[in-house]
């Protein structure tokens, strides 16, 4: 019996083992933070309702054991939830915003006892929002207005939201990816319930689609997101607002006079009649339209332009000479091409003033630079409507385009017969005028027009525009109108006062034409919209003033860093206004001890840039912090008066590390070929030529650590000298090599003039050489004394 007993205790004790250990096994403790703070990559959803408590899903790392959830308003307010789901790299939390606060973005952040995380946005509408099944589809049949929210995910992902919609009712379709941070670059589409497409966008003023739809019959219709490249991933989110919402887009006038009460229309979709924002404007600038967001959405603050000037606004009907609208000179009025209603004509505007023969006068318009869409042209008339002519360009060459087209931007163009072309000349491409600023220096190069910020300057108030291959073009003189001219059998070609994009490339695709009255009399400025279109929209401002030649200069590379024994380059750009087009020069004084800046530097007649080069001596000494005494000078003749300008300086000028590779330029003498550190002290070395001439030049390295090729550029030559026959790898040194001879050439017009010139390494940090005088004369014989040069 006792064994029995035993036995079965023995049982009892072996089936219970489990639970025994089970019991006794510790309790496994939370995890603790990694030792870093939380970070977010995204949240799901990421858009809320106002008053609506609403659960997000944080998806990130590092995201346990968090102490708080933090807001950008104090008008939101959440918690982070505690459930089965929460782990490192997934919490969910809870937010309800204030019914008060205002549509947009706001920031939401975490935070543990690492630090914070980045901060993501949370999106608030006051809107009814509906979010993204697993079947790319909503629940049927929402009402609107409603914002949907979703994402384009996986790739060539079309999302569709079905709605109920009543005949009658003004659509807005309001998508948003990329003004949110979304990767999609979105298309929209509207369709009826048989599955005909009645409306699409695929960008709004280059921003998210926008659709306005008036509905014809009640029913069912469905919006279809997808993506222009067929692209997808969670990061291509989208939301896109439906509903009979007030939708503004613009407003008018664009500008206001200050202290005067002003009266702005607002331009939209489903607005009241008579929706205006009426305000007074205390200081010049800008500010932002007083829009009440409780009765108005839109997309973005509109900013309305405040002068101190006449500012006035259009009498319609003026699109004939006999009711144009008196515009006061200077002064300023705003204008529309409004929509002249179906089968009419579009709509221009007419603007009267008077001039004085001689008088210039500088007229320009401001709309795209406004987030206006028109495209403004403008022209100057005579009082009955007919052009004003400018001048008269007669052919001396033609040509064609050849290699490849070029488009409304690109200052290189390759042609036929260039070798009968020079520089400065003018060529006509079908209406616009451009100007050749440097030959071809190789057989694998074009020519280059005049250019500001890497765009091809059109001169005479030309428009640029794109051009095709085998395009006529001609090499062309101006004339006076009325000049007798000799025929040749090439074309002449009259130029109008007409401007459709600001060819000095300041004013974006915005229209400024400067005029010079022929004769005493009045005159007309046409504004019409060069592609032909109108609507409430289409605004601009147009301003008249007393032309003002000027001119400001603006160095660039005002903080360099210099390695000892080397250079590093600079440059200066003048901003010509008002058809000033002289000589400026630019003189540096007062540059640290052990520094030498290239002086003085010439922006020559109808140039934009001129380089230098600030060079170190091999023993020079770190300036330090202390403020430099430098300063820097513009001088030129406007006008018949010098006028000196005291520019931007250097703000602070380092010394380098020793540099891996030092340059030099320097006449030619065939049994110099040894590298020679000069010094800063030294006279510049010259470098003769005469016009028509080509003269040889050394190149030369010092190696310190590079050892592979080197490729140069030679720059702030005079305008007319060009390094010649560069081949098709340009100006290089190669690896195991220290000099290279190459050939300067000089244009048979170049006039007589003293350059300081340097070449450049592209390797090794862009080490630039000491200054070099390059010196054009027409008897070698002729010389200048250095000391006029330093």
């Amino acid at each position: 019996m006792k064994n029995l007993f035993i036995r079965l205790l023995a049982l009892v004790l072996i089936l219970s083992a489990p639970s025994l250990i089970a019991q006794k096994k510790p309790k496994m403790a939370k995890a603790k933070p990694a030792g870093d703070k939380p970070s977010i990559s995204r949240i799901e959803p990421r858009g809320i309702q106002n008053g609506i408590e609403t659960k997000i899903k944080i998806i990130g790392t590092n995201l346990i054991e968090l102490t708080e959830l933090n807001f950008s308003h104090t008008n939101l307010i959440g918690e982070i939830l505690e459930t089965d789901e929460t782990n490192a790299t997934e919490v969910w939390i809870k937010i309800t915003a204030s019914p008060e606060l205002t549509r947009g973005g706001y920031d939401l952040w975490l935070k543990n006892g690492q630090g914070e995380s980045g901060k993501v946005k949370i999106y608030l509408d006051d809107l009814p929002h509906v979010y993204e099944e697993d079947t790319n589809r909503s629940s049927r049949d929402p009402k609107i207005p409603v914002v949907f929210w979703g994402a384009l995910d996986p790739m060539a992902d079309k999302d569709e939201w079905e709605f109920q919609a009543k005949s009658g009712q003004n659509l807005v379709i309001d998508c948003a990816a990329k003004s949110i941070g979304s990767k999609a670059n979105l298309m929209v589409g509207l369709f009826d319930d048989t599955g005909k497409l009645l409306a699409d966008d695929t960008g709004f003023d280059g921003g998210d689609p926008l659709l306005f739809h008036k509905v014809s019959k009640s029913g069912t219709y469905k919006v279809r997101i997808s993506e222009k490249m067929m692209g997808g991933s969670f990061e291509h989110f989208y939301s896109v607002s439906i509903g009979e919402f007030p939708k503004v887009i613009g407003f008018f006038p664009l500008s206001v006079r200050t202290n005067a009460e002003a009266r702005v229309q607002l331009v939209g979709y489903n607005l009241p009649a008579e929706s205006t924002v009426t305000f007074k404007a205390n200081n010049a600038g800008e500010m932002e339209l007083p829009i009440d967001s409780k009765k108005f959405r839109s997309r973005k603050a509109f900013k309305v332009l405040v002068t101190d000037g006449i500012e006035s606004v259009e009498a319609e009907p003026n699109h004939s000479p006999a009711n144009a609208t008196k515009i006061e000179i200077p002064g300023a009025i705003g204008g529309r091409i409004a929509s002249a209603g179906k089968g009419a004509a579009t709509d221009e505007d007419l603007f009267q003033f008077d001039a004085k023969a001689g008088q210039q006068l500088v007229f320009e318009t401001l709309a795209a630079r406004r987030g206006s869409p028109i495209d403004t042209k403008i022209e100057i008339l005579h009082a009955d409507g007919k052009p004003v002519e400018r001048l008269l360009l007669q052919s001396v060459r033609d040509s064609w385009i050849n290699f490849r087209p070029i488009d409304a931007a690109s200052p290189d163009i390759r042609v036929e017969n260039w070798e009968e072309m020079e520089l400065n000349q003018f060529m006509y491409l079908q209406g616009e005028v451009n100007r050749i600023f440097r030959m071809p220096e190789g057989p694998d190069s074009g020519f280059r027009f005049y250019s500001s910020g890497g765009k091809r300057y059109s001169y005479f108030d030309t428009s640029p525009m794109a051009h095709a291959l085998d395009e006529p073009c001609y090499v062309v003189e101006p004339h006076s109108p009325g000049a007798k001219l000799v025929p040749n059998g090439l074309p002449v070609f009259t130029i109008y006062y007409a401007n459709d994009d600001d060819g000095q490339r300041k004013l974006d695709s915005d229209s400024r034409i400067q005029f010079i009255a022929p004769k005493d009399g009045t005159y007309l400025v046409r504004v019409s919209d060069n592609l032909g279109r109108s609507g409430d929209r289409f605004a601009y401002r147009l301003s008249a003033r007393e032309a003002k030649p000027d001119f400001n200069v603006t160095l660039n590379g005002a903080n360099p860093t210099v390695p000892p024994g080397s250079g590093q380059e600079f440059s200066f750009t003048v901003d010509r206004i008002d058809g000033f087009d002289g000589d400026v020069k630019i003189e540096i004084a007062g540059m640290p001890s052990g520094f030498l800046a290239s002086t003085p530097i010439v922006i020559q007649a109808g140039h934009f840039t001129a380089n230098g080069t600030i060079f170190a001596a091999a023993d020079a000494k770190d300036p330090g912090a202390a403020p430099l005494e430098t300063k820097i000078t513009a001088t030129a003749t406007v006008d018949g008066k010098e006028i000196v300008k005291v520019m931007n300086n250097f703000e602070k000028v380092k010394l380098g590390e020793q540099p891996k590779l030092v340059v030099s330029v320097e006449p030619y003498v065939e049994t110099e070929t040894n590298f020679v550190m000069r010094s800063i002290s030294d006279t510049p070395q010259e470098i003769t030529i005469a016009p028509g001439q080509t003269v040889p030049v050394w190149l030369k390295v010092k190696r310190s650590g590079h050892d592979d090729l080197v490729t140069f550029t030679v720059e702030n030559l005079p305008h007319g000298v060009i390094v010649d026959n560069i081949g098709l790898s340009g100006v290089l040194i190669p690896k195991g090599e220290s000099e290279r001879q190459i050939f300067l050439k000089a244009a048979k017009w170049v006039p007589e003039t003293d350059r300081l010139a340097y070449c450049q390494a592209k390797q090794a940090g862009n080490p630039t050489s000491l200054p070099v005088l390059i010196k054009v004369r027409k008897s070698a014989a002729h010389k200048v004394a250095a000391s006029e040069i330093r």
